[in-house]
């Protein structure tokens, strides 16, 4: 009987000249499969290590994701915070824009107020003393006045602060508080200072209506107020004024502001004008030459009316003044200003 062949490959290993041969056998299947086997082998350790690779990756793109996430999110919240920031630069930049348009209002109504001041001061320099207990002195006024000066200054300053923080928010808000005062103390100021002002003029009015001033150059008086003997009868009768002698042609002037009540011409006063005082006196011009106002007319102390004349009953050129206190004829000399 025929042994199949067995081929197998011999190792002989000789490890010195005094030492023994070892030798080994080994088959053609065995020395056929170890390359394999190591092929394999190394063929899956690259895999392994592809597998660890991939998933890695798949670590590292999440992690990246998440961080892109987070700064997208951190890009949104800083977006959001200096939207909000502008926003509030604007405000405040809106509020000192305010605040600085109230300032110079205020400062154009601290000047009207020292306009009021100064026409206060020119009725007291011409009538005298006002009796309202209103300090007019410069001095306070005047530090009144350095106020919204100084409201201008703080608010140069607050634009120089950060605009973002609260000690700007804070300040800005204190000083609209007191521009909000200060307005208010100058309304009060105002309306003081315009009563007042009405008051006086009130009282100048009065004083310039009042009829004290003389209606001719001339000061000769030919005849006074009261019982006299008429020039004409011979007889005692009442003389409702005083009788100034002049030139033909002479001036006469109001004797105070009024307003021309009435003009004409009558058989006993010849051509004569009543002038109404507003305050229950009229002042009466009798014998004019002519007259040189119109009824309803106002007219200033001083101010020339007509011309000195004899017409009318009249004996010679004169002016007939009378003022009639009501319906009642009063003596003008109380009432005119005396010759110097």
């Amino acid at each position: 009987m025929n042994r199949s062949s067995n081929s197998k490959w011999s190792l002989v290993v000789m490890r010195g000249a005094d030492k023994t041969v070892k030798q080994f056998h080994v088959s053609k299947r065995s020395v056929i499969a170890a390359p394999a086997a190591a092929a394999l082998a190394v063929s899956g350790c690259f895999a392994a290590l592809q597998l660890k690779s991939v998933f890695e990756l798949h670590e590292l793109e999440a992690q990246l994701q998440e961080q892109a996430t987070q700064q997208d999110e951190q890009t949104q919240q800083y977006q959001h915070t200096v939207s909000n920031k502008d926003e509030t630069i604007l405000a405040l930049q809106q509020q000192l824009a305010s605040l600085a348009q109230q300032t110079e209002d205020m400062q154009t109504r601290v000047d009207e107020l020292l306009a009021l001041e100064n026409k206060l001061k020119q009725f007291i320099d011409k009538y005298g003393s006002s009796d309202s207990g209103i300090d007019t002195s410069n001095h306070k006024l005047g530090q009144q006045s350095e106020q919204p000066h100084k409201r201008e200054q703080a608010l140069a300053q607050q634009a120089s602060y950060d605009t973002s923080g609260m000690s700007f928010r804070a300040l800005a808000s204190s000083t609209s508080f007191d521009v909000q005062s200060l307005s208010a103390m100058v309304d009060s100021l105002e309306e003081t200072m315009a009563q007042t002002l009405r008051q006086a003029q009130t009282k100048r009015q009065q004083v310039d209506s009042y009829p004290s001033s003389w209606p001719t150059y001339s000061k000769k008086l030919t005849s006074s107020f009261g019982y006299r003997k008429d020039p004409f009868s011979g007889k005692a009768v009442f003389h409702a004024g005083i009788d100034i002698g002049g030139k033909a042609g002479d001036p006469v002037f109001s004797a105070a502001d009024g307003t021309i009540k009435e003009v004409g011409t009558g058989g006993s006063e010849g051509n004569y004008i009543i002038v109404d005082h507003h305050n229950g006196l009229n002042s009466v011009y009798m014998h004019l030459q002519s007259i040189e106002a119109k009824e309803g007319e106002q007219v200033v102390r001083g101010e020339k009316i007509g011309l000195l004349g004899s017409t009318g009953r009249s004996t010679g050129p004169h002016l007939h003044f009378q003022i009639m206190q009501g319906d009642e004829a009063v003596n003008p000399l109380p009432y005119l200003l005396q010759p110097s």
